[in-house]
């Protein structure tokens, strides 16, 4: 059955395929403003660099950035909301499968089909910014971004899979899981490196799981960290997967009890 629902979500990404990659072109204009941000900055640095970045690597991080948040976007959390604040969550409770594993594996299915249409893209930027700062083009740094980023998107799912029990105990959940999903992109990386914040900030946030869904994927990619750090960050994706599922897991079995389903 969940494969099936992993095919009903691949293919509910190109449901509406003007609309799908409409979502890659309107990329474009948050990118067209970062570009003249961060080329204002550069103008004004006496060295060439902001944040130890040049500005060729600055463009490449923002060019990534924003590939990498749409794969791991988390558009799923407002039908789990409903779902709790309108009583459709009791239909699943009643049936013999996983309300969890049905929606990771509707959320991979989409994902999926998102990956697939960006890694055209992102190889060829890849390539690009490669080939303009002069450096080889190392197979293996890519596979081990494609890796990274697998696991980011499960952490990334459980992570909001967790958020969406604020519902349990909010009449409409919808406002604070909108900050936290705005919150949750500015910290994870998913806008700006997180080099522009001071150490102790840096030192912080590298203590919450957020980072390891987007920032780290793209310092993969963008060639920014050693070997040593990649090991560490891949066994830390993995920590934290496990941590975030097991402490989901236990909100969502307090939240059920408090669970009604009216007017489901």
């Amino acid at each position: 059955m969940y494969k099936q629902v992993f095919k009903l979500g691949f293919r509910k990404s190109y449901e509406y395929r003007t609309n799908f990659y409409m979502g890659f072109v309107s990329l474009i204009f948050p990118l067209t403003i970062q570009y003249f941000m961060w080329a204002g900055l550069f103008s004004a640095s006496e060295d060439g660099t902001v944040f130890q970045y040049s500005f060729a690597q600055m463009l490449e991080y923002a060019v990534f950035a924003s590939l990498v948040t749409k794969i791991i976007s988390s558009s799923f959390v407002y039908e789990i909301s409903n779902d709790i604040m309108q009583g459709g969550l009791a239909k699943y409770l009643v049936k013999p499968i996983s309300y969890f594993r049905y929606h990771l594996m509707n959320y991979m299915g989409e994902k999926s089909a998102t990956v697939l249409s960006s890694l055209f893209i992102i190889v060829v930027f890849w390539a690009g910014f490669a080939i303009w700062g002069g450096s080889a083009l190392p197979m293996m740094q890519l596979l081990l971004f494609l890796l990274s980023l697998t696991l980011g998107m499960f952490l990334n799912f459980i992570i909001f899979y967790g958020v969406c029990s604020m519902g349990f105990w909010m009449v409409n959940a919808g406002g604070a899981i909108f900050v936290i999903t705005l919150v949750g992109t500015i910290v994870s990386g998913g806008i700006f490196p997180l080099d522009i914040f001071g150490s102790e900030i840096q030192f912080m946030l590298h203590l919450l799981p957020f980072p390891y869904t987007s920032y780290f994927p793209i310092s993969i990619l963008c060639g920014t960290i050693s070997g040593k750090q990649i090991a560490e960050g891949l066994m830390l994706q993995m920590f934290w997967i496990g941590l975030t599922f097991l402490i989901a897991k236990a909100v969502w079995k307090i939240g059920l009890k408090r669970f009604a389903a009216v007017g489901g």
